[in-house]
């Protein structure tokens, strides 16, 4: 199950919270060793405090085992203002119906079982989750900034997105960055790589104020 939190609510949901920022943790500095900031236990970055759109996977004990992270592309971003060598010529992405997806994680430790599964149960609903929060914003595409490994498990399952340039290394890691068109078909191929045949937020997005404007 997928809840969903605003930055400017982070300090009703501590417990959450600091679940997720020791997930990245876990993920990103522990098991890929990239370079990220961190404060003792967290893995916490300066895009944390733009008001972002957290998704966090709940498992049946009501412990995180995934997240994600939600910006607009007109405000500041990784892939416009970190690492702007992916797009094409540099040119920013830029547009209110663009949002960026960062900060995916996951605890492949968590009893959230993927068995033979192109992908995990979590991996999925965090998919389908952002998509209806999509949907219900106006909003048309995703871009993220995902590993290869990432875009081969992706590709795989029938989900990948599409290329916006080609691949480049990003220290040690060959990145993408990568759209992906929000819609049926993304509902449908997520749910079909994760088996999910049930909904999957706590909440419907315009219950946590993500309902398109009048």
């Amino acid at each position: 199950m997928i809840k969903v939190i605003h930055g400017h609510q982070r300090h009703l949901f501590p417990r959450e919270i600091d679940a997720m920022h020791r997930l990245r943790k876990k993920v990103f500095h522990q098991r890929m060793q990239w370079q990220v900031p961190l404060i003792n236990d967290w893995e916490v970055d300066g895009f944390d405090a733009m008001d972002p759109v957290y998704l966090l996977a709940m498992d049946e004990a009501d412990q995180v085992v995934g997240t994600m992270r939600l910006l607009p592309t007109t405000g500041f971003n990784m892939l416009n203002d970190i690492f702007p060598q992916l797009l094409p010529e540099g040119s920013p992405v830029y547009s209110p119906r663009i949002w960026e997806v960062s900060r995916l994680a996951v605890d492949m430790d968590a009893k959230t079982a993927q068995g033979d599964r192109p992908l995990s149960i979590a991996t999925a609903e965090l998919a389908i989750a952002s998509n209806e929060i999509a949907l219900a914003a106006g909003v048309s595409h995703f871009v993220a900034v995902i590993d290869a490994f990432m875009h081969r498990t992706f590709k795989r399952a029938g989900c990948a997105g599409d290329p916006i340039s080609p691949p480049r290394k990003i220290g040690n890691t060959l990145c993408y960055a990568v759209a992906f068109t929000m819609g049926e078909k993304l509902d449908a191929d997520f749910r079909r790589a994760g088996g999910i045949t049930w909904p999957v937020m706590e909440k419907a997005p315009e219950e946590n104020g993500l309902g398109m404007a009048a």
